[in-house]
């Protein structure tokens, strides 16, 4: 037991006396990295990265760390450490230099570490750039030309799409007709789509997006197939183009600089690599559909920009703004969007108010069903009855007002004169309108027995109506109450009425003085006759005389 103990305590003091140079966390990131491989030797893990094997190449977490700058940069401190236990691979004769120092005094990570980036760090970062590109420039290649496709498309639906076109027509001259005659505007950005949704009306219920959405649904409803014509722009608001533009141009450097460096680089002379190290055969081998994807690359680049530049153009839109380029697509996306819930609130409140009238209808047909079911009329409901009342005396008051005008009409014509009254709407028109009455049936009444004595003949005569002219009166009168009440009213009717009395006293003088004036000239005239034909006949009777005296 004590043997163990000691052999086990032995082991671990010559663990321990493994020297160390990396760095702590550049330790911890190997033994994370090359996990995969713990089970190999040192050996058999320098060798795989020389020869460029396949488990490394497609391992993206082995070809990231390998790429770090702390693999590619060599502090000043460490490569005087590590420079006795290695070989410069520059010189000639490399591979029978000696070491200075036997490499199995370090640790396993500063072993890898020193046959791999310190021996090689001469040509190191070109040649991890130069693997790297050989597994990622065909995925980079299809990613970044469907984001430019994409682009290029809905740069095209937007120039190209005339429903589009027409509902922003309409949102122009909505804007103009809200707005005063000498503010009107020949168009708007596309940031004014946004406060569609914040301009609502007196109800707080609606919104200006929503009578558009409506109108356009309801009046053009060709023009709704404008969300389908510009979908694109709910992808395409999710790219970045200016990160996309700086992604494609790091692309097509980056193939020029590996190209460059096997040209005339680093990698341009094998004599200074490491003797099993087969970079340059697996990078020349994918070089020529690197160079070939990077031209088309550049193409698409240049497309995408002058078609993305001309479209913000088309729109009104700064295209060297950084923040309107960014911006585009997402200002459209987002009038879609608020488009589509504008549509859905209107269809179901529609939905909602065609229930809600099936439902009144159907309300309003049970009583008349359960009435012709039974034979009899339904009960009448007493709740309301003085309101129900008032209603219909005011929803009457105009048919009492034409039917007292025809009767005062009819009076009229009975009087061989037709006139309009007026003072229609006045309650207390009946006393002056009876008073005039009475006094134009007693001149009329003196005037026709005048006549009678001349002429010998004596014509029927018809008395107004005046009762129902008072009931007329009456009645309006007692409508005018219920809608006007209150001292002041009173007071502008009372006034009112005086006024009309006056006026309709002038005017029954004047009849009369007209009326006097005809009878005097007939008097004349049937005067002379007589003369002429009897002398006698010009012997007036008392009556007569007392008649005129008193006309």
């Amino acid at each position: 037991m004590a043997k163990e103990i000691k052999q086990i305590g032995a082991k671990s003091s010559k663990k321990d006396d493994k020297k160390q140079i990396i760095s702590s966390d550049l330790r911890k990131a190997y033994e994370i990295s090359l996990a995969k491989f713990s089970q190999h030797s040192v050996d058999k893990i320098v060798q795989m990265i020389i020869h460029c094997d396949n488990e490394v190449l497609d391992n993206a977490v082995v070809m990231d760390f390998l790429q770090k700058d702390d693999m590619c940069h060599i502090p000043d401190n460490t490569a005087k450490q590590m420079a006795p236990y290695s070989r410069d691979l520059t010189g000639p004769n490399a591979d029978q230099q000696a070491r200075e120092l036997d490499p199995s005094e370090l640790t396993r990570e500063d072993q890898i570490y020193l046959y791999t980036a310190f021996e090689l760090h001469h040509y190191w970062k070109s040649r991890m750039r130069a693997l790297a590109l050989t597994r990622s420039f065909e995925a980079e290649y299809d990613e970044l030309s469907e984001k430019m496709r994409q682009v290029v498309a809905v740069s095209e639906s937007l120039r190209d799409s005339v429903s589009l076109m027409n509902v922003l027509g309409l949102i122009l001259d909505i804007g103009n007709y809200m707005n005063d005659a000498n503010k009107q505007a020949r168009g708007f950005k596309l940031s004014s789509l946004a406060r569609l949704g914040m301009v609502k009306d007196d109800k707080n219920e609606s919104t200006l997006a929503d009578l558009v959405e409506r109108i356009v649904r309801i009046q053009y409803p060709e023009w709704e197939d404008f969300g389908g014509d510009i979908a694109g722009v709910m992808t395409a608001q999710k790219i970045n183009i200016e990160q996309l533009h700086s992604d494609a141009k790091k692309y097509v450097d980056n193939i020029r600089n590996v190209q460059m460096s096997l040209d005339s680089g680093n990698l341009s002379d094998p004599k200074k690599f490491h003797g099993q190290d087969r970079v340059g055969v697996v990078v020349q081998r994918c070089m020529k559909d690197a160079r070939r994807k990077s031209e088309q690359m550049e193409l698409y680049l240049d497309e995408m920009m002058r078609t993305y530049h001309d479209i913000m153009i088309f729109y009104g839109e700064d295209a060297r703004d950084e923040k309107a380029r960014r911006e585009f697509f997402a200002k459209l996306a987002s009038f879609l969007t608020e488009w589509k819930k504008s549509r859905e609130k209107n269809i179901q409140l529609e939905e909602t108010r065609r229930r809600n009238e099936a439902s009144m209808r159907r309300k309003h047909a049970q009583p008349k069903a359960m009435t012709l079911a039974d034979g009899s009329a339904a009960p009448a409901v007493n709740t309301g009855a003085m309101d129900s009342l008032l209603e219909k005396l005011r929803a009457a008051a105009p048919q009492v007002r034409d039917q007292r005008d025809r009767r005062r009409r009819a009076r009229l014509k009975d009087r061989h004169q037709v006139r309009v009254a007026s003072g229609q709407n006045l309650p207390d028109l009946a006393a002056g309108e009876s008073s005039s009455a009475a006094d134009e049936t007693a001149t009329t009444t003196m005037t026709m027995a005048a006549d009678d004595e001349g002429s010998g003949s004596s014509p029927a005569l018809t008395s107004p109506r005046d009762g129902e002219g008072d009931v007329a009166d009456r009645a309006a009168a007692l409508l005018q109450g219920m809608r006007g009440g209150g001292d002041e009213a009173d007071e502008a009717s009372a006034e009112k009425r005086e006024s009309m009395r006056a006026a309709r006293r002038q005017t029954a003088d004047e009849e009369r003085r007209l009326r006097r004036r005809r009878r005097e000239r007939a008097s004349v005239a049937a005067g002379a006759e007589d003369e002429v034909q009897s002398p006698a006949a010009t012997d007036r009777t008392p009556l007569e005389e007392k008649s005129e005296s008193e006309e």
